[in-house]
């Protein structure tokens, strides 16, 4: 069976170690499994590869179902735990020894394995991604199939596994191509059918190392705790190692189920572009619906410890509509946004210093406090006429005003419109922020309260 001759019989796994979060690399592996299995009507099946008993833990576990979950990755059979799966391992392993292509080894402490014997031949893999691989099996040595503590190799519960559960493509990441051929071989000695292999390119770090802490987040579960669409990023690792076979960047769901195919993988690696990532992003936060953010936000504000109890809902809408083509993920919203919500400000000094101690600021704010708070209605409108008005009769240009303003209210030097703002704001909030600063001008370094 071959890519080009497919049917419903499609089957394929995505088999993680419990041993930490979800790692880019296997999100994308994951991925490229479940898109294969969708556009080939076929079966997505999960499997936790538990055997490291010292290493796996519930907690990873967890997560790596949550990741899942999160990228709406789901799947059709399973999770299936190999912890769960002793029984049948030890019963291929000594089907092995009886046939004589497994044996018992006994280590100077009196520990009892079984190791599997090696063929002098030559292995091939058909590899749907590289194409044919060849390796001199007599260059590998035995190997361990099952472990005295009765736990079994990854390679053998792996062979045992995929075969047992009908696995028709093992897709995963070409550092398992060096394990193949020890697996090809199980395959043959117990007489299983083999599976199609492809082997998809390493994920690489900017600097073209591999991808590590050091090139940023490498987990999902960090990505969706800084408030990256699970969309978004969906639609980046897609594109990791994969082309749609043309130029476009964005694609829904549905396009990638339609285009993927293991023809248009590349052999080389792909860059992780941090630039690139929230880009993409940013473009999913300005397409997606003010409501679905806005549901999204309100969760994420009350996750970073904001209160927002007395906040309405069309608040809130109104301060994400207002902020939607400035964010790429909901922690830079709540960075961007949280003078909103706290009863003191940060100003940034370098702010305060090219905006609030120039000569003449003072009186040109105690000139705005003065004109803002008369007015009948503190929104939008009645705003920007009264603070136009104002510069034409002050006979200076805008930004002389609205920059000292913006700092005033804000604590920085850059924000949404500042009419839209102040309406946020309030009147009570803004009037009371633009008087502090005016009698605290040349003393603000911290935070200053209201």
């Amino acid at each position: 069976m071959n890519e080009n001759n497919l049917s419903s019989a499609v089957r394929v796994r995505f088999a993680p170690s419990p041993t930490g979060y979800l790692h880019i690399g296997g999100a994308r592996t994951a991925l490229f499994n479940w898109l294969f299995a969708r556009h080939n009507n076929g079966v997505f099946l999960l499997r936790i590869e538990d055997t490291d008993q010292q290493r796996s833990t519930k907690e990873a576990t967890q997560a790596i179902l949550d990741s899942m979950k999160w990228l709406g990755l789901d799947w059709d059979e399973g999770p299936y735990f190999q912890s769960q799966r002793l029984p049948k391992y030890k019963q291929y392993a000594e089907h092995l020894v009886e046939g004589g292509t497994a044996y018992y080894d006994t280590d100077a402490e009196g520990r009892t394995a079984i190791r599997f014997k090696m063929k002098n031949n030559v292995i091939v893999i058909n590899d749907l991604v590289h194409g044919a691989i060849t390796f001199d099996a007599a260059a590998i040595e035995d190997f361990v199939l099952l472990k005295a503590d009765g736990f079994p190799s990854y390679n053998f519960a792996c062979v045992v596994d995929d075969a047992d559960m009908k696995i028709t493509h093992v897709i995963r990441g070409d550092d398992h191509i060096s394990n193949t051929p020890k697996q090809i071989a199980l395959y043959n000695a117990l007489g299983f059918e083999l599976p199609e292999y492809a082997h998809i390119p390493m994920i690489l770090g900017e600097d073209g190392s591999r991808l590590s802490k050091r090139h940023g987040a490498t987990s999902v579960t960090e990505y969706r705790d800084k408030g990256y669409l699970p969309q978004a990023l969906v639609n980046f690792l897609a594109l990791l190692g994969w082309s749609p076979g043309n130029d476009q960047e964005i694609l829904s769901i549905g396009e990638m189920i339609e285009k993927f195919s293991l023809k248009r993988v590349n052999k080389t690696s792909a860059q992780f572009d941090n630039t690139k990532l929230d880009w993409m992003c940013g473009q999913y936060v300005k397409n997606t619906p003010i409501d679905q953010l806005t549901a999204v936000g309100k969760l994420f504000f009350e996750k970073s410890g904001i209160d927002i109890t007395n906040i309405s809902m069309e608040w809130l809408s109104t301060l994400i509509e207002l902020y939607h083509e400035r964010f790429k993920n909901f922690q830079e919203l709540v960075d961007q946004t949280r003078f909103f919500f706290v009863n003191s400000i940060e100003y940034d000094p370098v702010a305060t210093e090219k905006f609030l101690k120039k000569e003449g600021v003072s009186e040109i704010l105690k000139v705005v406090y003065s004109a803002v708070s008369s007015l009948n209605s503190f929104d939008r409108e009645g705003l920007e006429g009264c603070l136009r008005d104002l510069t034409a009769k002050l006979g200076i240009g805008f930004s002389k005003i609205a920059q000292p303003i913006r700092v005033a209210i804000t604590g920085r030097s850059a924000s949404a419109g500042i009419f839209e703002t102040m309406e946020l704001l309030g009147r009570e909030t803004t009037l009371k922020r633009l008087e502090n600063t005016i009698k605290n001008r040349c003393g603000i370094t911290n935070a200053v309260g209201l």
